[in-house]
């Protein structure tokens, strides 16, 4: 089973897309009174929710805490299980043997030879259920810190909306992110989502995460970088395809008297005036606010005919998908993102 291991904590997530059960089990959490109801209403946020760029599959995702919990008070090992009660693995019955483009299927079958591909087995997206109980513990813990840390959609599709790189984002506007997690322009993304839909098609996304109030001399050089443990966690969930901190991509393009971030004092406190470098040098935080942008491939299961192989027969083949999907992956994704982060950070800091 998929196990992550930092400094201090360690993760194993176990089961698949259509098990009885998937859960986790966690090692030398922190010991702290957690608000059960704050981390339902946490979870509830990657749930299908019915919307239009939602799956219609139907799970309560209710957690069930197996061990480490005790009135809401969590410390040491931890376990806790998720039931899978809206199964249909006949929906992929006319794929057996046939991989789906762009998704795991090929690649498993050339590790460990299986055939059977309903639901994506232990590669699915439904992994990161369990994934989010932990997550949404650890922010909890974290925010009693003065920790905050938001994930939001910048863009879906062509429909581009307000972003760290052009705006200032204060908490207090983080906060107040409702339903569908945008800044702006939400009622386009919606259409573009929508319009996909309509066609049998998905599409794609960017997310951007902030983290508030973070503290200066988390992580350290090489393989001890932050941007490299978080970027971990972040590619363990699945169609995330890219990742960059403070202005990325865009640095590529810029002169050093542009893209250094100048140091000033205010008051007794060192900052910089700038955030280019996305609240991270040399691998340690500055102090800033840790600010990060993630792409979210296309949902790859989409109802359009398409080319693939015939694994048993060795002969090319189409397919058509059926079964319930996400049009847009990454909204159902942002508290995943939000655990990823938080469990990096809280493994520097319990």
């Amino acid at each position: 089973m998929p196990k992550w291991k930092g400094k201090k904590l360690s993760i194993e997530i176990f089961g698949e897309s259509h098990s009885e059960k998937i859960g986790v089990k966690a090692q030398n959490m922190p010991t702290f009174k957690f608000d059960e109801d704050e981390l339902l209403k946490f979870l509830s946020r990657r749930k299908a929710s019915g919307g239009v760029y939602s799956t219609a599959r139907r799970e309560s995702d209710m957690p069930i805490f197996v061990k480490g919990v005790d009135n809401g008070l969590i410390g040491g090992d931890f376990e806790a299980i998720i039931k899978n009660n809206d199964v249909k693995s006949g929906d992929y019955s006319n794929l057996y043997g046939k991989p789906r483009p762009s998704h795991a299927d090929l690649c498993a079958y050339l590790k460990d030879g299986t055939l059977d591909f309903r639901g994506g087995g232990r590669f699915s997206a439904r992994l990161t259920a369990p994934l989010t109980i932990v997550g949404g513990i650890l922010k909890q813990y974290l925010e009693k810190e003065g920790i905050y840390i938001c994930a939001y959609l910048s863009q879906v599709g062509s429909v581009v909306g307000k972003s760290y790189k052009n705006d200032e984002i204060t908490i207090d506007e983080a906060r107040e992110i409702r339903e569908f997690p945008s800044l702006s322009n939400a009622e386009e993304m919606l259409k573009e989502i929508e319009n996909a839909k309509k066609e049998g098609d998905s599409v794609g996304a960017i997310a951007e995460c902030i983290v508030f109030g973070a503290p200066t001399g988390l992580g350290d050089s090489l393989f001890e970088g932050m941007e490299g443990k978080i970027s971990t966690l972040l590619y363990a969930i699945p169609a995330v395809k890219g990742v960059e901190f403070g202005s990325g991509f865009a640095l590529g393009k810029m002169h050093g008297s542009e893209a250094n971030d100048a140091w000033r004092y205010e008051g007794e406190k060192v900052v910089a005036k700038t955030n280019n470098a996305g609240g991270i040098n040399g691998g340690i935080t500055n102090g800033m606010n840790i600010t990060m942008r993630i792409a979210f491939r296309p949902t790859p299961s989409i109802l359009k005919e398409q080319e693939t192989v015939d694994l048993i027969r060795k002969e090319n083949t189409t397919i058509k998908i059926q079964g319930r999907h996400d049009a847009c992956v990454a909204v159902r994704a942002l508290p995943v993102i939000e655990s990823a982060v938080a469990i990096a950070l809280a493994d520097e800091i319990v």
